[in-house]
């Protein structure tokens, strides 16, 4: 079900890849679309992460998630900090909800580079809505990676996080550019 419903939204041809972490202790599927959902961009999604326990629940069903995201095509790491989101995830480290924050995983891959955490988010951007898949035990749905800075975290934690995304919207910020500069 997963699988259909990313190949209806991406609405492209999508090429699935197979990784697996640096311990061998997890692995993980990422589907990559290339100019999706517009030309120079590229659409990723976790298939399997839902089958993790997360600890939460919706309507009295347990609440799974995927990871998605989507970054200008030029960027080649974007799969991995997929991955080491997911890998967190399936080790059971932490939870995923709308608006939780994953410390210092973009310096892993980039660190001399503004963005640091990933702001998890509902999913936007995409030209159909991902939505949520629901089976007679669980709901699963999807979280986007946003990547944040050290001073946008700052201004999160003081203001919320509705501060923060009216403040991007504000700052037009090129949400597809992991190496855009900090709006603070």
């Amino acid at each position: 079900m997963v699988v259909q419903r990313i190949n209806e939204v991406f609405e492209k041809p999508v090429e699935v890849g197979d990784f697996v972490s640096d311990d061998e202790q997890a692995s993980v599927e990422i589907a990559r679309c290339t100019d999706s959902p517009f030309e120079g961009v590229t659409s990723y999604s976790t298939i399997g992460v839902f089958q993790c326990e997360n600890l939460l629940t919706a309507e009295n069903k347990e609440l799974n998630v995927e990871f998605m995201g989507i970054c200008d095509s030029r960027n080649n790491w974007f799969d991995g900090l997929l991955c080491t989101c997911a890998f967190a995830m399936i080790k059971g480290k932490v939870r995923a909800h709308p608006y939780e924050v994953y410390k210092d995983i973009i310096p892993i891959y980039q660190p001399n580079i503004d963005m640091k955490h990933i702001l998890l988010i509902p999913p936007f951007s995409l030209n159909h809505d991902l939505g949520v898949i629901e089976t007679d035990n669980r709901v699963i749905t999807w979280l986007m990676l946003n990547p944040i800075s050290e001073n946008e975290y700052g201004f999160m934690q003081k203001n919320g996080y509705q501060k923060l995304i009216d403040a991007f919207v504000e700052a037009n910020i090129d949400i597809y550019d992991l190496y855009r500069k900090s709006i603070f």
